[in-house]
């Protein structure tokens, strides 16, 4: 199997779009594109805030035990 994406961001591709959905031994799957919010929530990703305030508590402490 190969996978090909193509964004319908012209007429050419658009149209490439449509003829592949009329292969017989091709499928089409169109996925509905996510927010950033959406992807973000999705893969559990944290603020830049939240992520820098965790980096510095854990160089604090790797440094409080090896001092």
């Amino acid at each position: 199997m190969t996978t090909i994406i193509i964004e319908e961001n012209s007429p050419q591709a658009k149209q490439l779009l449509e003829y592949l959905k009329t292969l017989p031994y091709a499928t089409v799957i169109e996925e509905k594109k996510k927010s950033f919010r959406e992807a973000a929530e999705e893969c559990n990703a944290v603020s830049v805030d939240a992520f820098i305030n965790e980096l510095r508590s854990q160089i604090n402490e790797h440094f409080d035990k090896n001092a």
